[in-house]
């Protein structure tokens, strides 16, 4: 299809003459507004694209939001994912969604990115480095998501890990299992370290003995749960249970342990983080913490509108609460121990 061809084909859409379209198109003077908007809206409906239409836009709302997340391919957030697309869509706004890798650099070249394109608020998971480039744009509409870095001028929805820690102990223990190791992400982001010091803060509060020995760091990966599983056990240390910074590790960790003639859950029970779809397939199916990720995706889009459009600008920390789900890898301990 041709240009002239195109444009003819917004010409008649939209009722109008082709001279009137090119107007629109070059953001020309003298266009009445009811005359813009069907130009405008014929061009959205036939998906006609020009270097004209980003002219004809500019200084009018573009009704989109920028999401930035660590990973794509961590399947913990697909669900998140959805639930900012759906609610946004809901109230007549798209996407763009950006891949940071976690890092910096990247992050912050592509909040500029988003700032660039005229986005009208930005959800973001949070890294260590997040404040250093947010500290001069604390008045644009911002959400933090799973992750965040405690201000308070920033809004965040998040899971309350104090809970969902204490949970997957509180059933440990009420199987019988007494060294419970902990296998996470190294203590960088947020969630990392609310987890963990969860762990440490129940053993306190149950006056159970600090093992440093029972610990492993590394990243929320597949392939870092098995290097984390054959890091603990070389180090020769007894336990009857391992709690997961996330599903992934677990998954590397069962695998790891499988390979060395320990049988889950009969030997070792263990505790998964997140509930990502593929728990409830995996062999055994895991037990894991549920974080409602669906609905924390719509909970920041909504607050995030509701900054945008002037409702309610009030600075939200939301922290929900998640949910145990006891599948197949945890099992009381009987006479014989590991």
């Amino acid at each position: 299809m041709t240009v002239d061809k195109s444009i003819k084909d917004v010409a008649k859409a939209a009722g109008v003459s082709i001279s009137t379209v090119s107007r629109v198109l070059n953001d020309s003077q003298g266009v009445r507004e009811e005359l813009k908007k069907r130009v405008l809206d014929a061009v959205q409906n036939l998906n006609y694209h020009s270097n004209a239409i980003a002219r004809a836009l500019k200084g009018m709302p573009m009704k989109t939001l920028g999401l930035l997340i660590p990973s794509i391919e961590n399947p913990f957030f697909p669900s998140m994912v959805r639930g900012v697309q759906d609610e946004a869509h809901r109230n007549g706004y798209n996407v763009f969604l950006c891949n940071t890798d976690g890092l910096g650099i990247v992050e912050e070249a592509q909040f500029k990115l988003l700032l660039d394109k005229k986005v009208d608020g930005v959800i973001l998971v949070a890294s260590k480095y997040t404040m250093r480039y947010l500290k001069g744009n604390l008045d644009f509409p911002i959400v933090m998501i799973d992750r965040y870095v405690d201000s308070p001028n920033l809004s965040y929805v998040t899971v309350d890990h104090t809970i969902g820690v204490k949970l997957a102990l509180d059933h440990l223990y009420s199987l019988g299992c007494k060294k419970i190791a902990f296998l996470g992400s190294k203590l960088v982001s947020s969630g990392a370290k609310e987890r963990f010091q969860s762990y440490k803060r129940y053993l306190y509060d149950s006056k159970i003995k600090f093992d440093e020995s029972l610990l492993v760091f590394g990243e929320y990966t597949y392939e870092s749960g098995i290097k984390m599983a054959e890091e603990l056990l070389k180090r020769k240390v007894k336990f009857d249970a391992i709690l997961c910074g996330n599903d992934l590790i677990a998954f590397g960790v069962i695998e790891t342990l499988k390979r060395n003639g320990i049988n889950v859950p009969k030997d070792v029970s263990i505790v998964g983080y997140d509930d990502i779809s593929f728990s409830s397939y995996h062999t055994p199916k895991l037990t894991t913490i549920h974080q409602p990720t669906y609905e924390i995706g719509q909970m920041s889009t909504k607050i995030l509108l509701d900054i945008i459009s002037g409702v309610d600008r009030r600075v939200k920390h939301i922290k929900i609460e998640p949910s145990i789900v006891i599948r197949e890898t945890t099992h009381r301990i009987g006479s014989v121990n590991r």
